[in-house]
């Protein structure tokens, strides 16, 4: 398993297909980690902690935009010819903005549970909830919420544990603003194969989010719908994820 140092992102896998994965709100790169463990022999993961989170600097002035330059300018750093890019939740939001931004576009787009481009419509109780940080209590009550098949000790502990990692100022701008902001018409990715994963019965992003926010605004995107699932795909279903990943993967072969 990945070590428990917190650093700005984290290698793992000798494969030659080439990922960057970025995190969820209240996660971090080692959320990652159990489905990264089934992808290492056919592919080189690059989990990556998006600035504030996992206990690393934040950045200065916070922004959807800032954050999707962040994403880029790894990548750039990196010198990835080829690669796909995949994000989680706020991750998702993310990284489909960079990806419409990026100077080399990645081969495919993979959005997970993805926050729609428009507007995230948190209720305003849970808002207010969420708004108490850092609070071990809450941070409890926020995976319980978002989860529907119960994950073992090491995954809860960890999705417990990553949201007291996350830099005050980054955790209230995600909630205040960022999940607001609507950068709809600015994630056209022209012709690159985008692919959204969901689950019918998450508690956090509803189907008809997923059909209305999010679908509309990728070209011809393939949905991958599945059931008993919560929203925190990557750790309530890790060996599955990863078995989907593989076959996409295959796909540009």
């Amino acid at each position: 398993m990945i070590n428990e140092e917190k650093t700005p992102h984290i290698i793992t896998g000798t494969g030659k297909k080439n990922i960057v994965f970025v995190h969820y709100f209240g996660g971090d790169a080692r959320s990652w980690q159990w489905m990264a463990a089934h992808l290492k022999e056919d592919c080189t993961c690059y989990l990556l902690n998006l600035p504030g989170f996992g206990n690393t600097d934040p950045l200065e002035k916070k922004s959807i935009e800032g954050f999707a330059a962040y994403i880029n300018q790894y990548i750039t750093d990196l010198k990835l010819d080829h690669y796909v890019l995949c994000g989680h939740s706020m991750g998702a939001k993310i990284v489909a903005y960079a990806a419409a931004n990026a100077p080399k576009k990645p081969e495919q787009l993979i959005l997970i549970a993805p926050s729609p481009p428009t507007v995230e419509k948190m209720p305003p109780d849970e808002k207010k909830r969420m708004l108490k940080h850092p609070d071990h209590d809450e941070a409890v009550t926020t995976v319980k919420n978002a989860t529907v098949q119960q994950l073992d000790h090491g995954r809860f502990q960890h999705a417990v544990d990553s949201q007291l990692a996350i830099d005050d100022e980054t955790w209230d701008w995600w909630l205040e603003k960022g999940m607001d902001h609507d950068v709809s018409a600015h994630i056209k990715t022209g012709h690159v194969r985008t692919t959204i994963i969901c689950s019918q019965d998450d508690p956090v992003i509803s189907m008809q989010w997923i059909e209305e926010e999010v679908k509309p605004y990728f070209k011809n995107p393939t949905v991958i719908t599945w059931k008993n699932l919560g929203h925190l795909i990557p750790m309530e279903a890790p060996e599955k994820l990863a078995k989907t990943l593989q076959k996409l993967l295959k796909t540009d072969q």
